[in-house]
């Protein structure tokens, strides 16, 4: 089963092309769900699923968040985004779509690399994909995040708090908030609206 998160009628017909032409290498295909709100897709279906493609064409941090918390409540989901260089210019987004993108594709060339994804999923085949944009790159060279600061990062930029950050990395509150210091330390600043300047703006 694949979901496809889209509130695009093109993208759709485009998918349901792709999908036929993949229908004898991996007969699953033939069980796709489109949806335009991933809240609304049930445990099970989340569970079945093979991938979950997005279309993500223009900034939506409401469906980044709401992606994150699937990405940590099911591990065997592989999401795959469909997006454009300008959804990398924000570095607040850069870090979230890294989070929970296996793999992002440019959407001028997604027909080509989307159709060769879904063919390796017949021999179980999964490729992985992270982009950085200039700023984000130069602020990870700068400031040196350990790997526990590194794995919070994304949840303290979605806005969740300690206590909710600690349900989803399973570590204490304590603990995030002892992280969450130390990157506001690192990157000079004593609350989340100066780290959202920090990362997208010149400071």
């Amino acid at each position: 089963m694949i979901i496809v998160l889209t509130s695009c009628g093109y993208f759709i017909k485009g998918f349901e092309m792709l999908v036929e032409m993949h229908l004898s290498e991996a007969p699953a295909f033939r069980n796709v769900l489109y949806v335009d709100d991933i809240k609304k897709v049930s445990k099970d279906k989340i569970e079945r699923a093979k991938a979950i493609v997005v279309d993500y064409g223009q900034s939506d941090t409401k469906s980044l968040n709401a992606l994150l918390e699937i990405k940590n409540r099911y591990a065997q989901s592989y999401l795959i985004f469909i997006t454009r260089d300008s959804c990398f210019e924000s570095t607040i987004e850069n870090i979230l779509i890294n989070t929970v993108a296996d793999l992002t594709i440019d959407c001028k060339s997604s027909v080509r690399k989307l159709s060769a994804c879904l063919a390796h999923f017949a021999q179980a085949e999964q490729q992985i994909t992270i982009f950085k944009n200039r700023r984000w790159y130069q602020l990870e060279k700068q400031q040196s995040l350990t790997k526990m600061e590194t794995m919070l990062l994304p949840y303290i930029v979605s806005g969740k708090k300690n206590k909710e950050i600690s349900r989803f990395v399973n570590v204490t509150g304590k603990t995030v908030s002892h992280h969450r210091r130390n990157i506001y330390k690192k990157y000079a600043v004593t609350n989340l609206t100066g780290l959202y300047k920090k990362l997208d703006h010149n400071a």
